[in-house]
């Protein structure tokens, strides 16, 4: 059965190009919240508590 299917040549790029794409995301993001100040830190911890929070 598995011999009907028939793979396309642009079929194999795919996962790779999707792989690379959440990879960058992935490593982007982390490498974004690893180099925060110290003040920006705290400033996006204290966003739910901060005075202008809706209750």
């Amino acid at each position: 059965m598995l011999k009907r299917i028939i793979m396309e040549d642009w079929a194999l790029i795919v996962p790779i190009v999707s792989f690379a794409v959440t990879a960058t995301v992935f490593l982007t993001a982390t490498i974004r919240a690893l180099t925060l100040s110290k003040a920006r830190r705290e400033e996006l911890a204290d966003i739910p508590f901060g005075e202008n929070s809706k209750p």
